[in-house]
């Protein structure tokens, strides 16, 4: 009389195995994909928030002459006047922060006259 076998032989058992730790190894990397993704998104947005906020100083009359170049809060920073119209001037906002992200803002300052 002869047995039936039950249960699965060893290479069935070993193609199994592999294909599971391929799988999950490929899980894994897309996982630390995403991770890296959304944290260059949430540093970009900390850039432009800090660089907005040094706008609004300046926009309200607390300019440190200090800072047209030098270190702020999330890397190096950089400003430059673009072009002067009338009443106007345009001034250029550059951030570079870690792993070489680069802001660029530019806004309009206009002096108010009394007339």
């Amino acid at each position: 009389m002869s047995q039936a076998q039950l249960g699965f032989s060893l290479p069935e058992a070993l193609i199994a195995a592999l294909f599971f730790s391929v799988s999950l190894l490929g899980l894994l990397q897309y996982h630390q994909s995403l991770l890296q993704g959304f944290s260059s998104l949430w540093q970009q947005r900390q850039a432009w928030s800090s660089l907005h906020q040094h706008i609004d100083r300046i926009e309200l009359g607390m300019f440190d002459e200090s800072l047209i170049t030098g270190m702020i809060s999330n890397g190096i920073y950089r400003q430059s006047i673009g072009r002067i119209d009338g009443e106007c001037t345009e001034l250029n906002f550059t951030l570079v922060g870690q792993y070489h992200q680069r802001v660029d803002l530019s806004r309009w300052f206009c002096s108010m006259s009394d007339g």
